[in-house]
C-alpha cells in the first residue's frame, strides 16, 4: 500500500473507530472501563480597590455524585460510540456517532443529535455532495449556537480515472438533519496537510488541526498544524497549538490512541508534550467551542485558550486528579465553566492498576483553576459514557439499558 493511502486510512481509524469506546456488555472489552470526570465550581472572588475582582485562591471540593434522573428513548442505545462527544448550548442537546447493533460499523453511522426534552434523536448523515465522491466523515464540531459542522474527506470526480488528491470539506447542517452549505478547506502555505480536528468560532471562522506529509529525496516526514480558515475555506493565519520535538519519519509505527508505547517514547511523553507521535497528538485533541468567542484545546494536558483572532491567549497544565488517567471528554458546564472527563486506558503493562475509576470536576478556562473533584458512582458509570454537562452540577451520560434502549442519565453530587 502506498504511504499516503496508509496514512490516509490510518487518519480515517484514529478518527472513527480507533477513538471509541463500548458500552453495555462491551464496557470493559475496550480496555477504557469506567470514565473520570473533571468538573469545576464557581471559583471565589475578593474584591480590589477601585471596584475590580481578583479570583482567590481555594482547594477543590471533593464529593459523590448519585443519579438523580434516568431519561429513556425509544430509540434503540449505543453498543459501541465514537469518542469526542460534542454538546448543544446549556448541554441539553448531545451530537454523537454510534452504533446500535455491534454488525454496523461505527464510520458509516450519522451523526445523532440526542434532545432530552422533547425526547428526540435527529439524524445527520454524510451528505451526497456534487463533484465528489468517497466522502468519510473525519470530524466534528457544535458552534455555541449550536450549529452542527462536519468535517469530510472526499475525492474529486473526474471521469479521467486517474486517482486524484483527496479534498477536504467542512459541512454545514439545518436543524433536521439536512445539509445547510458546504466548502473546501484551502491548503495552508507551503504545507501538504491531512485535517483531523474541527472546531467552530462564533463569527464561522474554524480551527483546524491535523498532520503535515513532507517529502525529501531520502524521506518522508509526518508533522502537525494548526490553523484558522474563514468562512469560505480560505487560510487566514497558523495557530501555535500542535508541537512536536521534531517530525517523524512516516517509515515509523506510531502507536493508536489507547495503546502503549515504547518505554522510552513513554517516558519521553512524561517529560513533555513535544514528544507525541502526528497522529496521536492531533487525533487527541479536545476542543469546546464557547460563547465567549474562544475556543479551549486540551492537549497533553495542556488547556490552550485560543481567541478569535487565532492567538493562544493563555495556556494552563491540568493535571490528571489520579496516576493512569487520561482525558476522554470536554465540554462546557454552565455559562463560564468547563468540565473534562479522565478514563482509565489499560494497556496490560506489568504492575498497571487495573480497577476501573470514575470522577468528575468543575474548572474556570480562564484562569485552569479546578475548583470541584468528583467521584462517579462505579457500578453505575462504567457502562456508560460521560457526555455534557446541564450545569456545573448536573452531568450527563449516555448509556443503554438492558433491552438495548438509549438512556440519558444525569449524575448530581451528593
Amino acid at each position: 500500500m502506498p504511504m499516503e493511502d496508509a496514512q490516509h486510512q490510518r487518519e480515517q481509524e484514529m478518527a472513527a473507530t480507533a477513538a471509541s469506546c463500548s458500552v453495555g456488555k462491551l464496557g470493559r472489552s475496550t480496555g477504557l472501563g469506567a470514565l473520570v470526570l473533571l468538573l469545576a465550581a464557581l471559583p471565589a472572588t475578593t474584591q480590589q480597590a477601585g471596584g475590580a475582582s481578583r479570583l482567590a485562591p481555594s482547594l477543590p471540593v471533593r464529593a459523590d455524585l448519585h443519579r438523580a434522573e434516568t431519561v429513556r428513548f425509544s430509540a434503540l442505545g449505543p453498543k459501541a460510540i465514537v469518542s469526542h462527544i460534542k454538546c448543544g448550548p446549556g448541554g441539553g442537546d448531545i451530537y454523537a456517532v454510534y452504533n446500535t447493533s455491534s454488525l454496523e460499523a461505527l464510520r458509516e453511522q450519522p451523526i445523532r443529535r440526542i434532545s432530552a426534552s422533547p425526547r428526540r434523536v435527529t439524524e445527520y448523515p454524510i451528505p451526497p455532495i456534487p463533484g465528489y465522491e468517497g466522502l468519510a466523515r473525519v470530524n466534528f464540531d457544535v458552534s455555541a449556537d449550536g450549529t452542527l459542522f462536519e468535517l469530510v474527506r472526499g475525492t474529486p470526480q473526474t471521469g479521467s480515472g486517474n486517482k486524484q488528491d483527496p479534498v477536504y470539506l467542512i459541512v454545514k447542517y439545518k436543524d433536521d438533519g439536512s445539509m445547510d452549505s458546504h466548502f473546501a478547506i484551502g491548503e495552508v502555505p507551503g504545507q501538504h496537510t491531512r485535517p483531523i480536528s474541527l472546531a467552530v468560532f462564533t463569527d464561522g471562522h474554524s480551527l483546524v488541526s491535523g498532520t503535515t506529509l513532507e517529502k525529501t529525496p531520502d524521506r518522508t516526514l509526518l508533522g502537525v498544524f494548526s490553523a484558522m480558515f474563514d468562512q469560505s475555506g480560505v487560510f487566514r493565519a497558523p495557530v501555535t497549538l500542535l508541537k512536536l520535538a521534531a517530525p517523524a519519519e512516516s517509515g515509523a509505527s506510531p502507536s493508536p490512541r489507547g495503546t502503549t508505547p515504547t518505554t522510552a517514547r513513554k517516558d519521553e511523553a512524561e517529560k513533555g508534550r513535544d514528544s507525541t507521535d502526528p497522529i496521536t497528538l492531533a487525533s487527541s485533541l479536545l476542543s469546546v467551542s464557547s460563547s465567549d468567542g474562544n475556543i479551549y484545546v486540551l492537549q497533553n494536558g495542556r488547556l490552550d485558550v485560543v481567541s478569535a483572532l487565532g492567538s493562544v491567549e493563555h495556556e494552563f497544565e491540568l493535571r490528571p486528579p489520579a496516576k493512569g488517567l487520561s482525558p476522554l471528554q470536554m465540554a462546557a458546564a454552565g455559562a463560564g465553566f468547563l468540565f473534562v472527563s479522565y478514563g482509565h486506558i489499560s494497556t496490560g503493562e506489568p504492575g498497571e492498576n487495573a480497577q476501573d475509576r470514575s470522577m468528575i470536576t468543575v474548572l474556570y478556562p480562564q484562569t485552569g483553576e479546578v475548583t470541584a473533584i468528583y467521584d462517579a458512582p462505579q457500578a453505575e458509570t462504567d457502562l456508560a459514557v460521560s457526555a455534557c454537562a446541564v450545569s456545573a452540577n448536573d452531568f450527563v451520560f449516555l448509556r443503554s439499558d438492558e433491552q438495548g434502549y438509549l438512556e440519558v442519565v444525569h449524575y448530581v453530587p451528593n
